[in-house]
């Protein structure tokens, strides 16, 4: 008989289930799709992922741990990410980033020790050609004055985050080349210096003004390029880009189907396109007259050519993001650089030697603005396109904006967008077409019927215009051509989005326990949104003039409304009937 204190007990241990909160569930919930989503967009751009989470390290005297990191060449990016936003937490991860970019040898020494395998994939770089980018990720958008102060930061909230993955998954390592854009490089700085690009592309036919029937000023330029070149150094003005001054951008976001179906035409096939990929040529493009053996003979100026000519040539830059892309992404990034397969075998090939039909438009010194320009190439991007209903009506509209930046439509959607990053409404109103958010404010109706009268500019009518304060305000009516035109307009759009969401501070600050997302309260919806604007525009006129936070909150104390009641009277757009409930708050 066994004696029973030698018999191993095996007693099994009941797993303990952390009871987390519905909060913590969905807390835990965002945290991971966060995490997925910046290790999915670094990894489909060919970076490689350090896990370093949790690995305490003291650089400068300070001690903390990096989130994640990520290695491609000589670029490192070092990545906090976060789904709440705390300002302590920020200036602490602000303050240690610093640390570690001041003390970059003693870093990368210890980075090379923890992680050799990734460094073994890349070329040797001395330490000072490593480069270092401190990033802080975040679900939802830092206010704008905390990115002001911790500008040091490249911030990734979910709208950039997720405009990245869907570039990258479409078109995998190409997509660097506008995340070096984002990161404000160019080639020079990127990998060995030996092993840099080329300095310029050298090609072209032009066609003389007259023949072309553009806008004076406008040139026409026939050419053939690589598809390695026009990916290396082209960029696409896309609506849902990460780029802040969206207000002139306006191709649709890269559609991944349609790229898989031109790569497997190329590998089918294994020719080019013959229809021209339309672009926008850099203004630092010259012009040559060449010999018949191909010899450059002079530098000439556009305005010279007067036939269509053979014999000359155009010279451009070979730097990132210098070409636009103004029809013809698709067959451009259908060559783009993946991971190796036989299909990338194939498309490597073609990249680098079938040459695309290229028709570049090129603007003359001192001719165009950055609007005008973008106006001109939305109206061929409209042209060439609404015919062949491929454009969503919401784009088609979008676009149509952007030929009067000026116009109330135009200072409106700039407006909103800017509102959404800060108090009251800071992440609350639903902006982008891409973006995961599923709850917050719709804004179409609040743009057309709520800011659109606050803010058309307009010195006769009582809006936010009349009373800004600009000593060179009129010129937004005068002179809309004036060198001045876009700082005054980006100017007057602040004003606007400033002063509305100081009104609508009082409103909050004044109505606290409705300024909530929950079904039987009415506040933050649309109707009730576009009734206070109309309300403010109509207190603008009465008082003549806009008031600070201090005494509308005194006037809206007066407004007695009960936002919760059942049913609430006021429904879908009758948002003129609110208005004056609430302009009784004025007396």
């Amino acid at each position: 008989m066994l004696n029973p204190s030698k018999i191993k007990k095996t007693v099994k241990k009941k797993k303990i289930k952390s009871n987390l909160s519905e909060k913590q569930k969905l807390e835990k919930k965002l945290q991971v799709k966060l995490h997925k989503n910046l290790l999915d967009t670094f990894r489909y751009m060919g970076f490689e992922y350090t896990r370093t989470e949790g690995k305490h390290v003291s650089f400068g005297g300070q001690k903390s741990d990096f989130d994640n990191i990520f290695l491609f060449e000589n670029l490192i990016i070092i990545c906090e990410e976060t789904i709440s936003i705390d300002h302590d937490h920020l200036r602490k991860k602000y303050d240690f980033f610093e640390r570690v970019v001041e003390n970059k040898e003693e870093f990368i020494k210890w980075f090379k020790e923890i992680a050799p395998e990734k460094f073994e994939k890349f070329g040797t770089y001395s330490i000072s050609r490593y480069l270092i980018f401190p990033m802080y990720a975040t679900i939802d958008t830092i206010e704008e004055e905390k990115r002001n102060l911790y500008n040091k930061f490249k911030y990734l909230d979910n709208k950039i985050l997720i405009y990245f993955k869907k570039t990258a998954e479409s078109i995998k390592y190409s997509a660097r080349n506008e995340f070096y854009k984002y990161l404000d490089l160019d080639f020079k700085k990127i990998g060995n210096i030996s092993s840099c690009n080329k300095d310029y592309i050298h090609s072209a036919v032009i066609f003389p003004e007259d023949v072309t029937g553009l806008p004076s000023g406008v040139s026409l330029v026939s050419l053939v390029m690589t598809a390695k070149e026009l990916i290396d150094c082209s960029y696409v003005f896309r609506k849902e880009s990460w780029d802040e001054d969206s207000g002139f951008y306006y191709q649709r976001l890269i559609d991944k189907s349609k790229i898989q179906k031109i790569r497997k035409y190329l590998v089918d096939k294994q020719r080019t396109f013959i229809d021209s990929i339309i672009v926008s040529l850099p203004k630092d493009a010259t012009f040559f007259i060449k010999d018949s053996e191909g010899i450059k003979i002079k530098n000439i100026d556009i305005k010279e050519v007067n036939s269509i000519e053979s014999n000359t040539c155009i010279e451009i830059p070979y730097k990132v993001n210098s070409i636009g892309i103004i029809d013809g992404q698709h067959r451009v990034f259908g060559h783009h650089e993946g991971p190796e397969n036989k299909e990338e075998k194939v498309i490597s090939n073609l990249r680098n030697k079938r040459h695309l039909l290229v028709t570049g438009l090129f603007y003359q010194k001192g001719k165009f603005k950055e609007q005008d320009k973008r106006k001109l190439e939305s109206e061929l991007f409209l042209a060439i396109n609404s015919e062949q209903k491929r454009v969503s009506p919401a784009l088609l509209n979008y676009i149509n904006s952007l030929q009067d930046p000026l116009s109330a439509i135009g200072i409106a959607m700039s407006v909103i967008t800017k509102m959404n990053g800060r108090t009251p409404f800071l992440n609350q109103f639903i902006i982008s077409e891409i973006g995961e958010q599923k709850i917050g404010i719709r804004t179409p109706s609040i743009v057309k019927y709520g800011i659109q009268g606050l803010v058309e500019i307009d010195n006769e009518k009582d809006s936010l215009f009349k009373y800004w304060d600009e000593k060179d305000k009129l010129l937004l009516i005068t002179d809309s051509n004036s060198e001045a035109i876009n700082d005054l307009r980006k100017k007057y759009i602040t004003f606007c989005a400033d002063s509305i969401s100081q009104f609508f501070y009082a409103v909050k600050s004044t109505h606290n326990e409705y300024w909530v997302y929950d079904k039987p309260c009415k506040l933050l919806t649309v109707t009730s949104i576009v009734a206070f604007m109309k309300s403010y525009e109509f207190s603008i006129g009465l008082f003549k003039g806009i008031k600070d936070i201090e005494f509308y909150s005194k006037k809206l104390k007066n407004m007695n409304f009960n936002f919760k009641m059942e049913p609430f009277p006021y429904v879908s757009s009758q948002w003129n009937k609110l208005s004056e409930e609430i302009n009784k708050c004025w007396d």
